[in-house]
């Protein structure tokens, strides 16, 4: 009886040490994220610190690149041994990645709260085909910015209400001496170069595809195209501008050089730093795109992005537990400076708009008229093959009508 006792008592010392031993047990995940716009890599290391301070067993490993990396970064790991837990998601990828089941269906995982208190639109970037696939992290548009300083010594106190009269205003800023280049826009081959023709697309009253998918540009995207060719023929775009990034184009405008840019949220905060501009707060102007006179008033096109947990995640209650807090309310509200929540909520916070009223009131407007990219499995290859024909029609190495032309027939092979 006394060898029976002993061994009971061996064993739920063994069965201690066995569930301490578990509740110890650290799980690792890993967590690629953006080095470009929007929350800066520390903001996100910030979160994730404090992340794992509430949840001591779970450990992120943060990896951050350039946005023009991101997506190759994230397919090459998943196809590997060692993909990546949970990952930020382009709004333009997640019918890719649904395509190729890289993303974990989280429809039935997403607290009540989040449902009723996001921002209903910001739902329609993480959802395709009735499935929930990412939490919505950020709603972004290229807004345009504006030198008040600048206009107002060209005699114009408002800003431009159409595309019309903006490029008459920087004709005028020119033909004055004020500025050489009035507009600077990121249109070196990437992303960013479609962003901004969309925009103009937008502004146009245009659509990339007809009711069928079935792209449209050789007729649709001319003259978007061809007001964007003539503003650098004209001398009005700066001839850099092909080379340009976001953050070239932040800079640019930051030192005085530029009357207009188009940007995301996140360069509002940095333009009124004086650490990193030359401009005065009251001197930076920001709004959303005008339209082209008589057709819109205004036009917004969706840079908008997520965070998904990868099917081929180990952990993923833990991965979608971590994104769950990145976007959540009181964590995107203490990091609202480079970019605003995606909360409905948080546009009522006069602690969110201080300072940034311009910005939240531009974002209002924005995200109630925003229109999205194609959302094609194939867009990737589409994007690029359009890069390089806008960007030969921008260097005047082929018309704009032949250019897309050409552009739309190479298309139509990848479909």
């Amino acid at each position: 009886m006394k060898k029976l006792s002993l061994l009971i008592v061996f064993v739920l010392i063994l069965s201690l040490a066995g569930a301490v031993a578990a509740q110890d047990e650290k799980v690792e995940i890993r967590f690629l994220g953006m080095a470009q716009a929007a929350y800066s890599e520390q903001n996100v290391n910030d979160m994730t610190a404090d992340f794992m301070k509430e949840n001591p067993n779970i450990v992120v490993s943060t990896e951050f690149v350039p946005y023009e990396e991101l997506r190759n970064k994230t397919m090459l790991a998943y196809g590997s041994s060692k993909s990546y837990d949970a990952a930020l998601v382009d709004d333009i990828w997640f019918a890719e990645y649904a395509s190729k089941d890289m993303l974990v269906d989280i429809t039935a995982d997403i607290p009540q709260e989040y449902r009723d208190g996001v921002l209903p639109g910001a739902w329609n970037v993480t959802t395709k085909n009735d499935k929930v696939l990412g939490v919505p992290w950020f709603l972004d548009t290229m807004y345009l910015f504006y030198n008040k300083a600048m206009l107002a010594e060209a005699g114009f106190n408002e800003a431009p209400k159409t595309i019309e009269e903006m490029v008459e205003m920087g004709k005028a800023l020119k033909e004055k001496g004020i500025v050489e280049y009035p507009f600077v826009f990121s249109m070196a081959q990437a992303e960013a170069l479609i962003c901004v023709f969309s925009n103009f697309m937008e502004a146009d009253g245009k659509a990339f595809q007809d009711a069928d998918s079935n792209y449209i540009l050789q007729d649709s995207g001319v003259e978007p195209l061809q007001w964007l060719i003539d503003m650098k023929d004209q001398g009005l775009l700066n001839p850099n501008s092909l080379e340009y990034l976001e953050e070239d184009v932040r800079r640019v405008f930051s030192t005085g050089d530029a009357a207009f840019t188009m940007n995301w949220a996140y360069m509002y905060a940095l333009a009124i730093d004086p650490e990193e501009s030359s401009l005065a707060k009251e001197d930076v102007g920001i709004m959303v795109l005008p339209g082209f006179e008589g057709i819109r008033e205004n036009a917004a096109m969706s840079g908008s992005m997520g965070l998904g947990v990868l099917t081929k995640t180990e952990h993923p209650e833990e991965a979608l537990k971590y994104i769950l807090y990145l976007s959540s309310k009181g964590v995107q509200d203490t990091y609202s400076n480079l970019q605003l929540p995606v909360w409905t909520a948080s546009y009522d916070d006069p602690a969110v708009a201080e300072g940034r009223e311009d910005l939240v009131k531009a974002s209002k407007l924005a995200f109630t008229i925003m229109n999205v990219r194609p959302s094609d499995p194939h867009y990737q290859e589409a994007s690029s093959i359009l890069q390089k024909y806008i960007q030969s029609a921008m260097y005047g190495e082929i018309d704009a009508k032949a250019a897309l032309t050409d552009a739309v027939a190479e298309i139509n092979q990848i479909q």
